[in-house]
């Protein structure tokens, strides 16, 4: 097993179902909507969860949950399901933080429930290989 660690280290980490479409989709929707390029992303099945994820989230019947990541100077939290996707719209800034910020004033069960019926149905919404190569700029941000 390979335990891949950057050299730098990227503060924020959107891991995801890499092999799923709408979560690759929902990637392309916060590669474009990330204009300081605050967020990196890696799927769950890749080496990069492997150096940075504790196995149960890695599990195959954990991929349906979305994992975020974010370290900052001595401190590193996990967030997960609807607060993952909440905190990483807060991380990418303008409008997006404020809606980010909004849907924090659900009550968490409420926005987990919501959440869980989209993962559970995903495959409905998008079928596995239904999105185009990135870009090259992004890329860069798409982590093993």
């Amino acid at each position: 097993m390979s335990q891949f660690k950057p050299i730098s280290e990227p503060s924020r980490i959107l891991f995801y179902d890499g092999d799923c479409g709408l979560c690759a989709q929902s990637v392309r929707f916060f590669l474009g909507i990330d204009r300081h390029k605050r967020i990196c992303f890696a799927p769950l099945q890749g080496e990069t969860a492997q150096g940075y994820l504790p196995a149960y989230l890695r599990d195959a019947q954990s991929l349906s949950t979305v994992v975020y990541r974010c370290s900052d100077a001595d401190k590193r939290s996990l967030f997960l399901r609807s607060e993952a996707v909440a905190r990483a719209l807060i991380d990418v800034g303008g409008v997006w933080g404020l809606l980010g910020r909004f849907l924090r004033l659900i009550p968490t069960p409420l926005r987990d429930w919501a959440y869980n019926l989209i993962a559970k149905n995903r495959l409905k919404f998008l079928p596995n290989g239904a999105c185009d190569l990135p870009t090259e700029q992004a890329r860069e941000r798409l982590l093993p």
